[in-house]
């Protein structure tokens, strides 16, 4: 065999041998697609918290997590169960929640599951909190995060929605703020989320131009606090300062 015929075949063995791994990486790559055979859910909302300050008479509160659709919608509603996980992280006792059947409605990758919070002494002085995890059925399978974190109390804590809020109420979230925020516009809540209220709008109720209108509210109080202990103490820096989370001892500030 002369040479040339051998280099042909070295070539041809190579470009085959590209081929081959080319098209194994091509099948690695490749991302599983759900059919209507094998539709999942998955969380939309992976921890929420709520405080009884939001109404101070009531006993128990209902609340919702949201749930996403991966795969094809159908034309009927589709229910779906949640179980509490019992670990060491979970300090809420059975007969302190419920939890409900949620439902994801026909033609809709957004669905809910209540969950109903009850109220006693321990939870109006302490912070109580339940993990859960979506159970598959079968018309619903889970996929990517299947848990949620709750977390319940009678005390000031921050808000669920405290990731919209902040642009609004200031950045930075203290259990001091929040008293402050209370005493000067007179509500304990804010119910503005415009992702969850997609699928709770009875909850998350309030529009941007709202919360907006009460941001500018506390804003104007707080620089007219500053002032007045400016007055009160002109020789030394004073300012409303946090008294707890991340910006302890640091003054607050509008962004």
């Amino acid at each position: 065999m002369n040479r040339n015929n051998i280099k042909i075949k070295q070539g041809f063995s190579a470009i085959l041998t590209l081929i081959v791994l080319f098209a194994t990486a091509c099948q690695k790559e490749q991302i599983p697609l759900f059919s209507d055979d094998s539709p999942a859910i998955y969380m939309g909302t992976t921890s929420y918290s709520y405080s009884f300050i939001d109404d101070k008479d009531a006993n128990s509160k209902t609340i919702y997590l949201a749930v996403k659709l991966s795969g094809e919608m159908a034309d009927h509603d589709r229910s779906f169960k949640m179980e509490a996980i019992f670990d060491s992280t979970t300090t809420a006792k059975p007969e302190w929640f419920e939890i409900q059947e949620g439902i994801l409605p026909k033609n809709s990758v957004d669905g809910r599951i209540p969950i109903v919070l009850k109220r006693n002494t321990t939870i109006d002085t302490s912070l109580v909190d339940l993990n859960l995890q979506l159970v598959p059925s079968t018309s619903l399978g889970t996929i990517l995060n299947t848990k949620a974190k709750i977390t319940w109390t009678g005390r000031i804590i921050q808000p669920s929605n405290w990731s919209w809020m902040r642009y609004y109420l200031g950045a930075d979230f203290s259990t001091a703020w929040f008293s402050f925020i209370i005493d000067v516009t007179g509500r304990n809540s804010f119910p503005y989320h415009p992702t969850w209220a997609k699928t709770d709008p009875e909850t998350w109720w309030m529009s941007a131009g709202e919360i907006q209108g009460w941001g500018l509210m506390v804003k104007d109080a707080l620089i007219q606090y500053n002032l007045n202990l400016q007055h009160q103490y002109p020789d030394r820096d004073t300012a409303f300062m946090h008294n707890d989370g991340p910006k302890k001892g640091l003054p607050v500030v509008f962004y």
